[in-house]
């Protein structure tokens, strides 16, 4: 196993995550920025637009669980590599690759890659991020993902209008394998004895894991407020044009003002989590769903004509609330586990999102087709943002909705057979601290309750 010094990580761990975590997306982001484009040249329908999204997103979620079992197990560098080196080979292959069919199995590797990158990232920063930053480094990594979706809208257009979108998709695959062989000469995982945390004990922890409802509530969550992220970066650009007849370039620029409010707020809103919400993540979530639906009303409401200046508004709004969720989502995932099995459960997080995208892309697609407008469209995504709202209701992180310590009775306290030998050993169970010494061989139950940070 590699070693690494504490200084080391910082300079070098944080940054090679943000950068594998910037180019799976930028391929999915590009797939509504050149909505148009591929259209045009291979011929397709809005629904099939939207099936390149959903094939992304299944193979990434398919991948998401065994790729966070295998990290908890094997470390994060070989899979943030391999991933990588899957989904690089396959875009480079894309210029000699011209018909519908290759395409859905290029993208269908690349969400391996995405997948796979997503759920070790976040495994990383739990291990090297102390838990006071861990939102705010969560936040950095998804500002990687918007800006990624900065450069889908603002560069791969233009790129792929001067040299064709095959060579566009060529060029990111470069970018991919470069950023894999970065990975594997630089990254090092962080030694177990440093984590202080025991393998998993058979299968006791997962099956806690599947068996606990602020988990399944959480991934519901995430199922929604994803389906309704990724239609909206899918459709944006193609539905701007079409209302408005505006230029790609343009309508492509929308979108990547939805990407700068997000890439603006996502560290804020990580900050704000870490600072004021720690043991109340929900209540932020939940405020950014509710913001993220006002403005998506607001784009559904206005009538053609509007003044861009409000479009944009409306298009930034959401950009800051409906795209920048996923840090404060990814660390409250990982505080509802024990660390053993942080690899795990953001693994089925990230396949919640993306079955989300999987079930609401072609839905979409398939009702604007239907009903030749993009009304009833807009407004599923506003059902979605409301569902995921009335999810988080069932997720809780108060000592009596997390799993107690091993061995623990249901009043807190922990029989004498389980202490150390050490002379104090405290294990931490929500805002509940469990103390124990040999020099006293009564139960103890301390119940010391830490200073709450209310939203």
């Amino acid at each position: 196993m590699h070693r690494a010094s504490p200084a080391r990580s910082h300079r070098v761990i944080l940054p090679l995550v943000l950068l594998a975590q910037f180019v799976p997306p930028l391929v999915l982001f590009s797939i509504g920025a050149l909505a148009p484009l591929l259209r045009d040249s291979l011929a397709l329908n809005r629904e099939q637009i939207g099936s390149l999204s959903a094939l992304f997103s299944t193979s990434a979620a398919l991948v998401a669980v065994p790729s966070g079992w295998w990290a908890d197990r094997v470390g994060v560098r070989r899979l943030l590599s391999g991933g990588q080196v899957v989904g690089g080979l396959a875009l480079t292959a894309t210029a000699v690759l011209p018909t519908y069919r290759a395409l859905c199995l290029v993208l269908c590797l690349v969400g391996i890659a995405f997948g796979t990158v997503a759920v070790v990232t976040a495994k990383a920063i739990v291990e090297w991020v102390p838990r006071e930053r861990r939102a705010t480094a969560m936040g950095a990594k998804q500002l990687a993902v918007s800006c990624a979706g900065g450069v889908a809208s603002a560069v791969i257009p233009t790129l792929a209008l001067w040299s064709g979108w095959r060579q566009a998709f060529t060029l990111m695959g470069c970018l991919m394998l470069a950023s894999a062989l970065g990975d594997l000469l630089l990254y090092r995982d962080r030694p177990q004895e440093v984590l202080h945390a025991k393998p998993l004990r058979g299968q006791g922890r997962g099956h806690a894991l599947w068996r606990n409802p602020n988990v399944w509530g959480l991934a519901a969550m995430g199922m929604c407020f994803g389906g309704a992220q990724y239609s909206f970066t899918t459709y944006l650009p193609l539905f701007l044009l079409e209302r408005g007849s505006m230029p790609l370039v343009l309508a492509a620029n929308f979108l990547a003002q939805a990407q700068v409010g997000a890439m603006a707020s996502r560290v804020p809103v990580g900050w704000i989590s870490d600072r004021w919400c720690p043991r109340d993540r929900q209540s932020l979530l939940r405020a950014m769903g509710v913001i993220a639906l006002g403005a998506l009303l607001g784009l559904l409401l206005v009538p053609a004509g509007t003044p861009m200046l409000w479009l944009s508004a409306f298009v930034i709004l959401y950009g800051a609330s409906g795209l920048s969720w996923g840090g404060a989502y990814f660390t409250l995932a990982a505080e509802l586990v024990d660390q053993e099995a942080v690899g795990v459960v953001a693994g089925l997080m990230s396949t919640s999102m993306h079955v989300g995208n999987l079930v609401t892309a072609p839905l979409f697609g398939y009702v604007a087709d239907a009903t030749g407008s993009y009304t009833l469209s807009w407004g599923l995504l506003g059902l979605w943002l409301l569902l995921g709202i009335g999810m988080l209701s069932l997720v809780r992180t108060t000592p009596s909705g997390l799993e107690a310590p091993r061995g623990a009775t249901r009043e807190g306290r922990v029989p004498v057979a389980l202490r150390s030998r050490a002379n104090r050993v405290q294990t931490v169970w929500g805002q509940r601290t469990w103390a124990a010494s040999r020099q006293d061989e009564s139960r103890q139950d301390l119940g010391g309750e830490g200073g709450e940070h209310e939203c």
